[in-house]
């Protein structure tokens, strides 16, 4: 048989054999066992020894056996969690508000799980010449970029660091890019095409807020136009170039800027500052109220305030009533005022009731009553037996509140920097000050449980 020498590529991935002659040819049997005594067992090519058997090619190197190369697995990709707002059902003849289906853009919170970036896959293992296993290629890494206000955590998880809009767009070449955006921007109204806006963020209204729509926001709202019977409510600050309520609009807010505000509901945990004037306005809750602009003014309308109300000019010439409460917590009283109208109204009924309780009880002991009776009376002593445990709770509360109530009371003070005209009540801590005639600069105080009226110095 000729001589036969056998070589294997140092990747292993090929196996060479050589036909050197020597008078005799070798079968394909023969060098399939030549192949095998040198180790090869995956990938012969059989046909290629059948081949030199019956046509040997001499002194020339030929390729035997070839390994199975691995293939290469799936590629990562990106899993998103929130790519559009969810779709409200509409139902048969259900009342649709269109303000509510106008939202063009998906919110996230601080903390929540965007998506998922799952890793490549492993491909089939392929074989060497020697049978011996070739891992799988990893597939491609997903392609994504994590912008700003984005990270992946451990697991693979997509992470909003912030509060804000989710933005999500895709390169020509499938890269696709994720951020939030903390500041939400409205060219324009918010009206029918932006329909009402909630966000966790800040928001930027370069318009004005029309009629019944609402603006919700965890951080500060600015709105370069009006708020027009509408709502705002922030949890940091309102800053407004113009209010007109039209008695339905209401804005709430840590604090409220504007600069000015007529027939609206304003409620403030900390400041409101009004530059001009207040019209016709009711403020649920505030530490202060301060109008600073020059010759500002509060007419009409019902201001209360934990620490001070200020402005210019208090009331009108006109007498417009006016109602200023200042030194007690607004809210606190509140409550305080609604559970004693609340244990007013239960004691009332109470004592309606009782007598018909021993009247039916009297007639029991008696045998003089049917048993359609019987269960009204049952009625009767429930009713009687709850209303009774919601006076006593709420006769403890009253109580409790009181106590807070005197607490809470602040040196409040009311300054009228020009002029309080007749027709305006002031309460400090409860004390009543309605003047019969104008006061000139005056600060309205309440010492030792009596109204003071000091006159009101620039700069004090």
């Amino acid at each position: 048989m000729a001589i036969t020498k056998i070589k294997v590529s140092e990747d292993k991935l090929r196996a060479y054999m050589t036909l050197i002659y020597d008078g005799r040819i070798p079968t394909d049997g023969e060098l399939l066992k030549i192949l095998h005594s040198a180790g090869v067992k995956h990938g012969i090519k059989y046909d290629i020894l059948r081949s030199l058997a019956l046509n040997p090619t001499y002194n020339e190197s030929i390729v035997v056996a070839e390994a199975t190369m691995p293939e290469r697995g799936e590629s990562g990709y990106v899993e998103l969690y929130k790519l559009e707002k969810e779709k409200k059902e509409i139902k048969n003849n259900e009342k649709i508000d269109f303000r509510e289906f106008a939202k063009n853009i998906v919110t996230v919170r601080i903390g929540e799980k965007i998506g998922f970036i799952h890793p490549p896959k492993l491909g089939k293992p392929g074989k060497d010449v020697y049978g011996q296993k070739i891992p799988g290629l990893p597939g491609n890494p997903a392609k994504v970029v994590l912008g700003k206000n984005v990270e992946k955590d451990e697991e693979g998880n997509i992470i909003a660091t912030s509060s804000g809009e989710l933005k999500i767009n895709k390169d020509i070449d499938g890269t696709v890019r994720i951020e939030i955006e903390e500041v939400y921007e409205i060219r324009g109204d918010v009206d029918f095409n932006t329909g009402n806006i909630q966000f966790p963020g800040k928001v930027i209204i370069t318009g004005s807020v029309r009629p019944d729509f609402i603006v919700e926001a965890d951080g500060d709202i600015e709105i370069y136009g009006e708020v027009e019977l509408a709502k705002v409510f922030s949890k940091e600050m309102v800053k407004v170039n113009g209010i007109k309520g039209g008695n339905k609009g209401y804005i709430k807010a840590k604090n409220i800027i504007a600069k000015f505000a007529e027939n609206a509901i304003l409620e403030a945990e900390e400041k409101i500052q009004i530059d001009k004037a207040m019209i016709n306005c009711k403020v649920l809750s505030a530490k202060e109220v301060i109008l600073d602009g020059y010759n500002s003014r509060i007419v009409g309308g019902h201001i209360k305030a934990l620490k001070k109300v200020e402005a210019y000019y208090l009331g009108s010439p006109m007498g417009v009533s006016t109602e200023i409460d200042v030194g007690v917590d607004p809210k606190l009283f509140e409550e305080y005022t609604n559970l004693i109208e609340i244990t007013k109204r239960d004691t009332t009924e109470l004592k309606a009731i009782t007598p018909q309780i021993n009247s039916l009880l009297k007639k029991i002991k008696q045998m003089k009553i049917k048993n359609e009776t019987v269960l009204y009376l049952k009625k009767l002593i429930d009713r009687a037996t709850t209303i009774k445990s919601r006076v006593e709770e709420n006769r403890k509360k009253i109580v409790k509140l009181k106590k807070l109530i005197e607490e809470s009371k602040s040196s409040g003070v009311v300054i009228a920097r020009k002029m309080l005209y007749s027709g305006v009540s002031i309460r400090v801590n409860n004390k009543l000050l309605s003047p019969e005639k104008g006061l000139s600069s005056v600060r309205v105080m309440n010492i030792n449980d009596e109204i003071k009226i000091h006159a009101y110095v620039q700069g004090e």
